[in-house]
């Protein structure tokens, strides 16, 4: 064989496998290549996702702090709506014991069956209110008369006026 066969054939060996090398470079670099790509649309549909989980929580919030704004407002029209009821209560309040000055001035000078009478069908807690400002004796006649009319509400009565516990008096 000769010289410049050999040669040729070492070069085209040298050729042959420098393109094997090349191909399978090639393969790799284009297997590494799609991937990159694939982990590319990956990171970009899960920045998608995420950026519009971003968007909702703001949403969210945005709403939550709305309601938030809200609840306080409510809260403070609550506020005034008590204060406002609580003062009104304290007229109310006011004017029923001027009234009920005013009734127990003049049950004190009708006569007792007569007031004893009207007092029976007046609310027990009234009544009581009421004889509580009468003066003792005046209460004494007035209860007198209502047990001959409504023996059952003057016992009620009496029990209401009674205290619970008299001072110094341990029950037992």
């Amino acid at each position: 064989m000769n010289k410049y066969y050999l040669k040729n054939n070492f070069l085209f060996l040298a050729v042959f496998l420098s393109v094997i090398v090349f191909c399978a470079a090639f393969t790799a670099s284009a297997e590494s290549l799609a991937d990159l790509q694939a982990i590319s649309k990956s990171l970009d549909k899960r920045k998608l996702e995420l950026d519009k989980r971003e968007k909702d929580i703001r949403t969210k919030e945005e709403r939550l702090k709305a309601l938030e704004d809200s609840l306080i407002q409510k809260d403070i029209e609550i506020r005034k709506m008590q204060d406002s009821i609580v003062a009104r209560l304290k007229e109310i309040k006011i004017q029923e014991d001027k009234n009920l000055d005013k009734l127990a001035k003049d049950y004190s000078s009708a006569k007792a069956k007569s007031a004893a009478q009207v007092i029976v069908k007046m609310d027990i807690e009234k009544s009581v209110q009421l004889f509580q400002r009468l003066p003792s004796m005046t209460a004494g006649k007035i209860l007198s008369a209502m047990g001959t009319i409504d023996p059952e509400y003057a016992a009620k009565l009496s029990e209401k006026l009674t205290p619970d516990k008299i001072q110094g008096i341990n029950a037992q």
